[in-house]
């Protein structure tokens, strides 16, 4: 909680602008470390400590969720919350609106909710009323060209802006990124190239004291880039030749008196400065394709990320040497592969993702290139600490996990346990020291896929399925599910337990529930 002198500087709608609401915002950080120390003092400083780590966060309330999976990307609802056990169409529905498209998760600041939406070739930024759901204003961006997608499951709004409570940060794979105070007022934007897969780009910006970080891999030009979060200016851009395309959303890890910028990758997990971008450290053990986004939890990192092809056994796939497969199928004679010229198999499915800078063939560079990565990935969740000095390194790493992993649902640390929840409903509880199973691929009871990641409240665990089932789970060393809410049409956005509601962005709508005695 905080002082209402807090929330006022910054639900601020003075025209003075930015500059009276940073100088606002820094008396509050003043006052709000003079804060009584909260019931639940463990869970409270974990969470405590994943806000400081960013400006704008390190304010945020227990009822707001600023970012991709809430304050420092934990996925933690505040001790206090009390999100609704049980909920459908017609259960504990507070209020629920037609949506535009999209796969972004809302995101919460004091009264207002914010999002962002695709409609009519346009892309959208929204915000609503808390307590009603009314719209208070959309703003449209119209880009020359809309990026490619997946025909059934993609969306050109996939990414979850960020606010520091002055600013909405949205990132679009077809445009860039654009800034608007709280009232809708654009600020600045950053237009960007468009993104080289036919996925789309669903890596969501994260803030960084004054920097706005923007994770962009890619099949062919991937980076790292950091805005000034004022002007949209660039900061500094780190190239990543060596990764491929990539979904997951960097985090902020803080430790040893040091904050790093935790940034998913083909096969590496990196830590980078978040003032230059240079690598303080990598880890392996990442998939072919990330994403997945990291967590942090009790002065450990984790991670989770399965890929097709990157099991070992008979579902490994391993490419030929280049020289004898192009001298069999080469049959101009060019030096290079078409895609007409490929057999059927798993590289002909792949052509996308091997031809990195788009000019139509595969060339040995690009050829040789992914078939170290397939000889090298492992799919596996781990976790990694410091050594005393605080170096990071694969040296550090406690223990690595191949069963149970998640695709694209990022995993939780929630109340002294790991998380994971793998396509067709399966759920895994690890202990976070050890990476022993406390229970292992325990049936949801709801098949299908997982896009939307965990989320928790206090002493539940949230899994959504892409069909729309969101399945609630006691935390804790046994499996138990609690409740199985059907919401009757698909989800892919992961949810925002936040106060005492329930955010559920489906498909066509956004959705708040509330327990009935809460109201």
């Amino acid at each position: 909680m905080r002082p209402p002198s807090c929330r006022s500087a910054v639900d601020s709608t003075d025209k003075a602008g930015p500059v009276r609401h940073e100088r606002a915002l820094a008396g509050c950080r003043r006052r709000c470390l003079d804060l009584p120390m909260h019931p639940f003092p463990a869970r409270a400083a974990a969470v405590a400590s994943a806000m400081a780590a960013t400006v704008g966060i390190a304010l945020a309330g227990a009822t707001d969720w600023p970012r991709f999976r809430g304050p420092g990307g934990l996925g933690l609802a505040a001790p206090d919350a009390r999100p609704p056990l049980v909920f459908g169409p017609a259960t504990n529905v507070a209020w629920r609106i037609d949506m535009p498209a999209g796969n972004a998760s809302p995101i919460v600041w004091g009264n207002r909710i914010f999002a962002t939406g695709f409609a009519d070739g346009k892309l959208l930024v929204l915000a609503f009323q808390r307590d009603t759901g009314r719209e208070s204003w959309r703003r449209e961006i119209v880009p020359a060209k809309i990026e490619e997608v997946h025909p059934s499951l993609g969306n050109p709004a996939s990414a979850t802006p960020v606010t520091d409570g002055i600013r909405i940060y949205s990132h679009f794979g077809s445009a860039g990124v654009v800034a608007h105070d709280l009232d809708g007022r654009e600020l600045w934007r950053r237009p960007m190239p468009l993104t080289q897969t036919e996925y789309g780009a669903s890596s969501s910006p994260v803030l960084a004291g004054n920097h706005l970080i923007q994770l962009l891999d890619q099949d062919g030009g991937s980076h790292v880039v950091a805005l000034d979060k004022t002007t949209g200016a660039v900061v500094w851009r780190v190239d990543r030749p060596e990764m491929r395309r990539g979904f997951g959303t960097p985090i902020l890890w803080q430790h040893d008196g040091t904050t790093d910028v935790v940034v998913p990758g083909t096969l590496w997990l990196e830590g980078l400065d978040p003032a230059t971008g240079a690598e303080r450290w990598r880890v392996s053990g990442l998939a072919r394709i990330t994403c997945t986004s990291p967590v942090v939890g009790d002065g450990m990192l984790f991670a989770a990320s399965w890929t097709t092809g990157g099991d070992r056994g008979a579902e490994h796939i391993e490419m030929p040497e280049f020289a004898p497969f192009l001298a069999e199928h080469d049959r101009d004679k060019n030096g290079k592969l078409s895609f007409d010229e490929l057999p059927p198999g798993q590289v002909k499915q792949r052509f996308k993702h091997l031809d990195g800078n788009r000019n139509g063939f595969i060339e040995r560079g690009e050829w040789e290139s992914m078939a170290a990565i397939f000889a090298r990935v492992e799919n596996q969740a781990f976790a990694v600490k410091p050594d005393a000095t605080g170096r990071v390194s694969d040296a550090g790493v406690l223990w690595r996990h191949k069963k149970g992993v998640p695709y694209v649902a990022s995993p939780l640390y929630h109340e002294g346990r790991f998380y994971m929840v793998k396509n067709g409903g399966m759920l895994t509880c690890l202990e976070p020291g050890s990476g022993k199973a406390l229970y292992q691929e325990e049936r949801l009871g709801a098949i299908g896929d997982y896009y939307a990641s965990l989320v928790g409240s206090p002493g539940r665990v949230y899994a959504t399925s892409q069909r729309g089932v969101v399945t609630v789970v006691r935390a804790g060393d046994a499996f138990g599910v609690l409740a199985r809410n059907d919401l009757g049409e698909p989800v892919q956005a992961t949810p925002v337990p936040v106060g005492d509601l329930l955010l559920v962005r489906s498909a066509g709508h956004l959705q708040a529930f509330r327990e009935s005695t809460a109201r």
